[in-house]
């Protein structure tokens, strides 16, 4: 049954699974790939040209992997190389998100790095970042990136600083999406203290803001708080909270499994979208999802207005 269903995928279908194959465990091999979705070796083959084209994924000796990987120095410093598959599940909830022709920032964090490869595969946004690893990631997606500018910040590989505070002044932003390096009782935290007046301009100078953090947030506290939960729109989790996690956000946060209170048509991933009650969010149904959506048998895909 999975693999007629698989088999009946486009083509555009069948590549996003194999982005998800391999952001999901770091590497792919062609014969692999040819027996999860049904088709032949040739098909999967034709379908990395076109992805290598897009400088989504790299070809290796026997095996493919992401184009841009995730940093390894700096991030695995904080563990941040770990929970690819996590990180997976939340960047797809989030791409089915994004709405078609917006205005998107995504930031420095290896979460949103996962969603940036993602929207690799389309042409029909603007990209504001000041992350060279996201700039990266999008080359050659056919969407128009802008980049901030500023204080080359090592450790993040992106721009902080004055230059890149006054490059967002004027900008409009549709969605941005921001991750965290932990929660504290007021909002989501970060440790570099550079980073702190950024977040809080992109979330001014956006409509919606959406946090993106796998579970493993929830037991760390960084040093400065960036924003209130009452900024957000939308924070993204990869499941269900436990009790344990629910208490460490504050009780006007109210959780709701994504497909339910919003009405989405959700199939597989099991993740959980934690809205603030006093917070700015519109209705979700009236973002338009454009990506297909992951499940045991394949793709099914999903619009809602």
């Amino acid at each position: 049954m999975r693999e007629a269903m698989v088999m009946s995928a486009s083509g555009d279908e069948r590549r996003e699974r194999i982005l998800h194959e391999v952001m999901a465990h770091g590497k792919a091999t062609v014969t692999g790939l040819s027996e999860l979705l049904g088709v032949t070796t040739e098909t999967i083959r034709k379908d990395l040209v076109t992805l290598g084209e897009r400088n989504v994924i790299s070809k290796r000796h026997g095996f493919v992997t992401l184009a841009t990987p995730m940093p390894e120095r700096d991030y695995s410093e904080k563990g941040e190389s770990l929970h690819l598959a996590e990180k997976t599940a939340i960047a797809e909830r989030a791409a089915r998100l994004t709405p078609q022709d917006a205005a998107v920032f995504l930031d420095t964090s290896t979460t949103v790095l996962c969603l940036a490869s993602l929207l690799a595969l389309r042409s029909d946004l603007t990209v504001i970042t000041n992350s060279i690893d996201v700039c990266q990631a999008l080359a050659r997606s056919g969407s128009k990136i802008l980049v901030t500018g500023g204080l080359y910040r090592t450790k993040s590989n992106s721009c902080v600083g004055s230059w890149a505070l006054r490059s967002m002044e004027s900008v409009n932003v549709d969605v941005a999406f921001l991750g965290c390096d932990g929660f504290s009782p007021e909002g989501p935290t970060i440790r570099s203290y550079q980073e702190v007046e950024f977040k809080r301009m992109v979330a001014r100078r956006a409509k919606r803001t959406v946090l993106l953090a796998d579970t493993s947030k929830l037991g760390n506290t960084g040093l400065y708080t960036f924003a209130n939960y009452a900024d957000f729109s939308l924070m993204i989790f990869e499941r269900e909270l436990n009790v344990g996690e629910r208490k460490v956000l504050p009780k006007n946060v109210r959780c709701s499994l994504g497909g339910k209170r919003t009405g989405l048509h959700v199939q597989g991933h099991h993740a959980v979208w934690v809205q603030a009650t006093s917070g700015p969010l519109r209705a979700l149904q009236q973002v338009r999802l454009i990506c297909a959506v992951p499940s045991k048998g394949g793709f099914g895909t999903s619009h809602t207005r």
